[in-house]
């Protein structure tokens, strides 16, 4: 049995039959997600119509093709549509609020500037599909400020778990006051950072946890050769190999990422049926580490919606050999395409549906241009 049967005693909204098996799960497609985005004059795009899978989606571009932006769009939809509850508010409150997410995490200096300007267009639409039956339009024009414009009536279905965004950044080295400082401060962050600094706030689930959490954790904490914990708003990390405790700042970055999964998971914040965006997951991880985390990354995506952005070649390459080895098989690949009409999206469920991408090109090019060196050409 998978070692991510944890989730399911874990989760909050949602409670599971204890007959009901992982399987069950993984293709029922019963757990909230975004279904589908349609963008028109959308930052760098024209226009783009984005599927998306039930479990893993991988973004694939050059830098300043826009994968942040299309994380940071699916992201602000969902946390929009979680902070509405079980009910859509008043349209006037909609518009403000998903205006609100929009600029948080976006930080324009205005809404409109989100706008593409481009010659014959003076706004953006965006159409949204989650829960396979929930629906939403809205526009904006590059004049707008405070409020986006709700097109036709929503469908509107409860999304009925967290979502999460991870940025490039890990934050559990400067945890202590952080939080506060961006409530109370103009800081150059934009509100993925204070979203995730809130989730890293809850203590980790009290009691027991079943095996299959403490396999997770253990799993994590092998690759870290430490345990994670928080104490006095700090964040350690407890070595396995050594006495004593290290303060987070003084590991490694990219330990302190997977450390920072490893709490999430612990206190919940991360649990079945979220909704999981991860900007640029690779950052400042080696090979041994990438490898492991495409496999926390499979795990994940079976019993949530996990989209990340990243323009790893390693990566992408560890993903597919799981899936050629049939460890998954949810996972849409998106890749990212310069032109001169704007950005253009490619996808399928295969990384051969999306075109070459310059920079995993380069890469293969540089490991060409090695092998010619040292041993001739063939």
């Amino acid at each position: 049995m998978d070692f991510f049967l944890y989730l399911f005693s874990i989760q909050v909204i949602f409670a599971l039959s204890p007959v009901q098996h992982f399987s069950d799960i993984e293709y029922s497609g019963r757990f909230p997600m975004l279904n589908k985005l349609h963008i028109e004059n959308f930052t760098v795009f024209r226009k783009a119509d984005l599927e998306f899978s039930s479990g893993l989606n991988v973004i694939i571009g050059d830098n300043g093709s826009g994968k942040s932006h299309l994380l940071k769009l699916g992201y602000a939809i969902l946390k929009t549509l979680e902070s509405f509850g079980d009910k859509f508010p008043a349209r006037e409150i909609a518009e403000r609020g998903l205006a609100g997410n929009l600029v948080d995490i976006f930080r324009p200096e205005t809404l409109g500037r989100l706008a593409s300007r481009v010659q014959g267009s003076s706004g953006s639409s965006v159409s949204a599909i989650w829960n396979q039956k929930g629906s939403l339009k809205f526009s904006f024009s590059t004049r707008k400020t405070e409020k986006v414009d709700i097109q036709l009536t929503p469908q509107y279905v409860p999304l009925g778990s967290s979502t999460l965004f991870i940025p490039p950044k890990e934050i559990i080295s400067v945890f202590e006051g952080f939080q506060g400082a961006l409530e109370k401060r103009e800081l150059a962050f934009d509100g993925t950072y204070l979203a995730l600094a809130k989730a890293l706030n809850p203590a980790p689930l009290k009691g027991k946890r079943p095996s299959g959490t403490a396999r997770l954790v253990n799993e994590l904490e092998k690759s870290l050769k430490a345990s994670v914990l928080k104490k006095n708003n700090r964040f350690y990390f407890s070595s396995k190999s050594a006495s004593g405790q290290f303060e987070a700042s003084l590991v490694a970055e990219g330990h302190r990422k997977l450390g920072m999964l490893a709490y999430l998971i612990m206190n919940g914040e991360l649990r079945n049926k979220s909704s999981l965006f991860w900007d640029e997951p690779e950052a400042n991880l080696n090979p041994r580490l990438l490898r492991e985390l495409a496999g926390i990354l499979v795990e994940l995506s079976k019993v949530m919606q996990v989209t990340v952005a990243t323009h790893s070649l390693f990566l992408l390459r560890e993903l597919e050999i799981l899936q050629k080895q049939k460890k998954f098989s949810k996972v849409c690949y998106f890749g990212l395409h310069f032109s001169d009409d704007g950005v253009e999206v490619l996808s399928g469920p295969s990384s051969n549906d999306i075109g070459d991408i310059a920079a995993l090109d380069t890469s293969l090019d540089q490991s060409e241009r090695y092998m010619q060196l040292i041993y001739g050409e063939a």
